[in-house]
């Protein structure tokens, strides 16, 4: 087997499929070959899939190829149709658009999906018909708007008070969705799930896996939460595996660490603080017996990830949390026509500059927006800006302003030389697929961690809004872009993320699967998961041996003192 060639290994699964296909028509349900990647978008795969399905069992069958084409074919026997809730709250695009791959995915594979989510897929008469979308998008985002939204305005507000706000804002804001009509008629149909999954951030939302009974993932946009790390048990550790809400992560003094290491437990600290908050509103909506938000978070199942284990200092995971980094990139389309020729024809090349879907660009002070359009009139290069209004002030003649901009596919033409961007992870993805160097304006989240790594990895440079200065971003852009090095880092780190057995919507769709056929996985569980620092230290242990040397010691000095009061004694009578 290992000798043949590609083709004739295409040749020999075409031929068994067919074989089973003959010998048993009644039995086989769907056949599908596809050469396109539209089923499983990927960054840059293209993968020829092969899927049967059986009445009774699950069959994984992969190929050997060679080496350069691993990622080419995957031979899938999955399971049966199953019923699965989504359940994501977050009034966020950038949140909302790695979802929906997924759901897609196991969509096409025949699932039945209902998706509780703030910004549908579809539009109206235009959903799959086993996929029920719950549209919460108004009353979401007009409270998210109100209460989180304004609070950012350019300045580099402390990263763990903005997630403090956003834990108490998420327990109001899911009470309000679980209130509206279509969330409490589906409470109240009982309907059977065969899977639940619920947004990794926002924790309130896993009282749906207490009403429905069914095993649930946790799925991140991002990287994992504190409070996940520790009900899955993955090690923590504040210089290892730094939080991401840290500001620097890298070239620590000894009072950075120490000033990091208090952040962390701060962090920690306030997840568990403001963990009344949110049990209160559950109980409110189901009653003083529903379970506390510990005791659902203990009872999660898996955790998939949108990061890919170097971006996350490749931290020590156990099995049943799975990296997908990459997962919300699609295929390349071909770009609307005006940008397509601004893009053709620029004789220098063209900076892109976005700071992605929850920063609103016309409310950054304006002297900062100044300073952005003085410096880019003094630039050969041409500017595409992602602008939400019809005029920008100042405007140069080389800035075009856009609504809406296709980055993934902007990013990917060759005439793009820089990428302005917040340090959002999504955006950090689509960079480096592009290998387009950045320079990052962390405001939110986890962009400050994002952009230290731009920083670590050679990929680009971080400056801070609040600070700065049209010489400094002047002399940024041109060293970003004079310096061949940034693109043969991004290329390099591209190389490395890019090479993995199968595609990781493959990957993430494989383990839901896998969840779904064993009724949960809690046979991957580590047995670190969600225990407290006392017994991960084993501080009962260390407190006996701990009172064996205190009192072997106690006993070492009760027999020096009586041997010096002996010979004492002794020196006086003779």
């Amino acid at each position: 087997m290992s000798k043949r060639t590609y083709e004739e290994r295409i040749d020999y699964y075409n031929n068994k499929i067919k074989k089973y296909m003959d010998k048993d028509r009644r039995k086989r349900r769907r056949l599908r070959l596809s050469s396109s990647s539209d089923d499983f978008p990927e960054n840059d795969y293209r993968s020829e899939t092969l899927v049967l399905d059986r009445d009774q069992e699950a069959i994984i069958e992969t190929m050997d190829p060679p080496p350069d084409l691993r990622d080419d074919i995957l031979v899938v026997f999955p399971t049966n149709s199953a019923r699965i809730l989504g359940v994501f709250p977050t009034p966020s695009v950038s949140h909302q658009v790695v979802f929906r791959p997924l759901t897609q995915a196991l969509a096409k594979r025949g699932h039945d999906l209902v998706i509780l989510t703030t910004d549908p897929a579809f539009k109206p008469g235009e959903t799959p018909a086993n996929i029920r979308e719950i549209d919460l998008h108004d009353e979401s985002y007009r409270i998210w708007r109100t209460e989180v939204l304004n609070t950012v305005d350019g300045k580099t507000d402390d990263p763990i008070t903005l997630i403090e706000l956003a834990i108490k804002i998420n327990a109001k804001l899911i009470e309000k969705q679980i209130e509206t009509k279509e969330v409490q008629e589906l409470i109240k149909s009982k309907a059977k799930f065969d899977l639940i999954l619920v947004e990794a951030c926002a924790r309130p939302a896993l009282i749906m896996s207490h009403v429905f009974k069914a095993p649930v993932i946790q799925v991140s946009s991002f990287m994992a939460v504190p409070p996940n790390y520790q009900v899955f048990g993955s090690p923590a550790h504040p210089i290892l595996y730094p939080e991401w809400t840290r500001n620097k992560i890298y070239n620590l003094t000894v009072w950075e660490k120490l000033s990091g290491a208090y952040d962390d437990l701060r962090i920690h600290y306030i997840w568990r603080k403001n963990e009344h908050f949110e049990n209160e509103m559950i109980k409110r909506q189901f009653g003083p017996e529903a379970p506390t938000v510990a005791e659902l978070a203990d009872n999660v199942d898996m955790l998939f990830l949108n990061v890919h284990p170097i971006w996350e200092g490749n931290r020590a995971v156990p099995p049943n949390v799975i990296h997908m980094g990459g997962l919300p990139q699609k295929p390349h389309k071909e770009l609307p026509e005006d940008l397509k020729q601004l893009l053709d024809s620029s004789k220098h090349g063209v900076i892109y500059m976005s700071f992605g879907t929850n920063v609103i660009p016309s409310q950054l002070p304006p002297e900062r927006i100044q300073v952005f359009c003085k410096v880019f009139s003094r630039l050969p290069y041409d500017v595409i800006w992602k602008w939400d209004q019809d005029e920008l002030p100042g405007r140069p003649g080389n800035v075009r302003i856009y609504k809406w901009v296709p980055q993934s596919d902007v990013l990917r033409h060759p005439n793009v030389k820089l990428f302005i961007t917040q340090g959002g992870l999504q955006s950090t993805d689509e960079a480096i697929s592009a290998a387009v160097p950045l320079i990052a304006f962390p405001m939110l989240g986890d962009q400050w961690y994002n952009a230290e790594k731009y920083v670590h990895h050679g990929i680009g440079l971080k400056l801070e809004l609040e600070s700065i200065t049209e010489e400094v971003l002047e002399d940024s852009v041109k060293a970003v872009i004079g310096d061949e090095s940034y693109h043969t880092n991004l290329v390099r780190l591209r190389s490395l993320m890019l090479d993995q057995p199968q595609p990781p919507l493959s990957r993430a769709v494989w383990w839901a699967e896998y969840t779904i056929r064993h009724g949960g996985a809690k046979h991957l569980r580590s047995p670190a998961a969600n225990i407290s620092w006392a017994e991960f230290l084993m501080l009962d242990v260390l407190g006996v041996i701990s009172a064996v040397v205190v009192v072997l010691l106690a006993k070492v000095v009760v027999v020096v003192k009586l041997v010096v009061k002996w010979k004492r004694s002794k020196v006086k009578q003779s």
